[in-house]
């Protein structure tokens, strides 16, 4: 089955709001084993609409549409619909009355634009949403469905996963599931964990490899499908023992693991304490540790940059003892960034010896900020888990892709 996305309103292209339904819909659909091939978003324009849902079904099996279907003017995704299926809009008492009993339920009277909503193409069927006052639409155009959904995110989740999903499985007669293993590195470039892992990227079919990189790490996604979620797992199972062999020490963790978070868990399980000293990262460190929950932070101090430090590892070491001393902890973590030379660095005290780290800095805006925040805690990542040499291994020769 090839599905495609349309986002439907003007807000979204004005960048008003963020589009955070397409990213949902993609990952449920492929959780699904349905494949997605286009995303398009169009304005409250009703040409610019009909063209994108005419373009659409000339391509693919489904169109899911998000947004258009509320009781105001430029709600015009019934309409449009209406127009691509050459049909007249037809008004349904039954769902006019289910609004009428959810405004009841609330202590709100409905309107008359409400009546709106309670209209569909002929020969659609509305989608029931327990959620909000509009019912999401399901057309068969003759030359593909079109759903429609709301453009909520608290009405689309639910109607995306409990009805409309179910319905193209069966309706497709699909079987079978797709699962992901995502699998983070911290503190190596994409293009050096793609040295070592193009030859599994190029010929895996399934499972197959992908790689996704952002300031806080790089992501190893591996996909299968399968017969059932067992099966799709048994198929992960032995290229992700593949990719941790060619990667020693370098994966900070999998799924939603943080490396704040991994970092707390193995402070946790040696009874320490860390205090963080930092500069020119704004105390993002700290702030990283303390969103994680972690009760092994024991606090710590964010100084100015240039604030007379005049050698970085004598007085990193010098202020971790401080630290240690002021916060009264195990560890201590101090960050220092020298402008003139354009470097940061980092000492680790614990109750077993001094680690000093050095990096060319990544700036102090944003992205600077947390790019060096993501490396010194990564530098304690690996001391704690005992990686302190990891590094990319050599490339073997290619898994067999069957």
């Amino acid at each position: 089955m090839r599905a495609e996305l349309l986002m439907i309103g003007t807000e979204l292209l004005i960048g008003q709001i963020e589009d955070t339904n397409s990213t949902f819909m993609s990952r449920v659909l492929a959780e699904h084993g349905i494949h997605c091939y286009q995303k398009t978003t169009v304005g409250d324009n009703r040409d610019r609409i009909n063209a994108a849902l005419n373009a659409a079904l000339e391509r693919c099996d489904v169109v899911l549409c998000s947004g258009g279907l509320g009781p105001t003017e430029d709600d015009i995704t019934r309409e449009c619909v209406a127009d691509v299926m050459g049909v007249r809009l037809e008004y349904h008492e039954e769902l006019f009355e289910a609004i009428r009993r959810r405004f009841a339920r609330i202590g709100r009277s409905v309107t008359g634009n409400n009546k709106k909503q309670a209209l569909l193409p002929e020969g659609a069927e509305a989608i029931e949403n327990p959620h909000g006052t509009a019912p999401g639409l399901w057309a068969d155009t003759g030359r593909g469905f079109v759903v429609c959904m709301p453009g909520v995110p608290f009405e689309l989740k639910p109607m995306l996963v409990e009805r409309v999903i179910p319905r193209l499985r069966e309706v497709f007669g699909m079987t079978g599931v797709l699962r992901y293993r995502v699998l983070k590195v911290c503190g190596v470039g994409e293009s050096r964990i793609d040295a070592v892992m193009g030859d599994l990227i190029n010929s895996q079919v399934n499972p197959t490899v992908g790689l996704l990189a952002n300031p806080e790490s790089v992501k190893i996604r591996i996909a299968a499908h399968g017969r059932d979620e067992d099966d799709a797992r048994a198929r992960i199972a032995p290229v992700e023992e593949e990719v941790r062999r060619r990667l020693p020490g370098l994966i900070m963790g999998a799924g939603e693991d943080t490396l704040e978070g991994v970092v707390c868990r193995l402070l946790r399980e040696r009874h320490w304490t860390l205090a963080v000293g930092e500069t020119g990262t704004g105390g993002m460190i700290a702030q990283r540790l303390t969103a994680a929950g972690s009760t092994a932070f024991a606090g710590g101090r964010v100084w100015p940059v240039e604030a007379g430090f005049p050698r970085d590892e004598e007085t990193a070491i010098d202020l971790a003892g401080r630290l240690l001393l002021d916060c009264k902890a195990d560890c201590a973590l101090v960050l220092l960034y020298l402008p003139r030379k354009q470097r940061s660095s980092v000492v680790f005290r614990t109750p077993e010896g001094d680690h000093f780290r050095e990096v060319g800095q990544y700036g102090t805006g944003a992205r600077g900020q947390v790019r060096t925040s993501v490396w010194a805690l990564e530098q304690v990542r690996r001391i704690l888990a005992g990686e302190t040499n990891a590094e990319p291994g050599e490339v073997p020769k290619p898994l067999d892709p069957r």
